[in-house]
């Protein structure tokens, strides 16, 4: 008889780890902040970058790439924010600043190029 009761306290205890491990389990919910890591912006061209004054002015661009929690990586390029302006009239110097958010709202480092419009000869 108490080889029988020690047994039913076993198995009770077990089950009663079993199904509060289950409800810890199932109470926990997914993290979808993605895999933690901001994406890569990568500078195509010169920094900084000489621009003859008066003539239009084209950005050399950048490439940006994210690495998503299963390993693959994604092309974020066209989703490469550009700011500031390069007045080709005068000649000075300018800031084009990039940067890209990647889907679990992660921001890469900003990138800066220096554009200096100087006058040609």
């Amino acid at each position: 008889m108490k080889t029988l009761l020690s047994k039913i306290n076993h198995l009770s205890i077990i089950f009663i780890l079993s199904i509060t491990l289950m409800m810890a389990f199932l109470s926990c919910k997914k993290d979808n902040s993605g895999d933690g890591n901001s994406p890569e912006l990568f500078l195509l061209g010169a920094n900084p970058l000489n621009w003859a004054k008066d003539i239009p002015y084209e950005d050399p661009g950048a490439i940006a790439y994210d690495v998503t929690e299963y390993g693959d990586t994604l092309d974020l390029t066209a989703s490469i924010v550009i700011g500031g302006n390069v007045d080709v009239s005068s000649a000075g110097d300018y800031s084009v600043t990039y940067n890209v958010t990647d889907a679990s709202g992660l921001s890469a480092d900003e990138k800066v190029r220096k554009v200096i419009v100087v006058i040609g000869k």
